[in-house]
């Protein structure tokens, strides 16, 4: 996961994990603004993260972000 959050920093993205209605939240940033979210709804918190972080930092580079 570290390679994943060294990869959106690099990009000069933010990060940040949260907790909403139980259920945790990835959300990435460019500035004030958010690029990309998730919320997780896995008991695996770790493999939902790297696998839902990858999927969001995808998307991002196929926007051009």
């Amino acid at each position: 996961m570290r390679d994943l959050l060294e990869k959106a920093l690099n990009k000069g993205l933010g990060v940040s994990f949260t907790t909403e209605g139980g259920f945790a939240v990835i959300r990435i940033t460019k500035g004030a603004e958010v690029v990309a979210s998730c919320s997780l709804g896995s008991a695996d918190f770790r493999t939902s993260v790297e696998d839902s972080l990858q999927s969001l930092l995808l998307d991002l580079e196929r926007k051009g972000i």
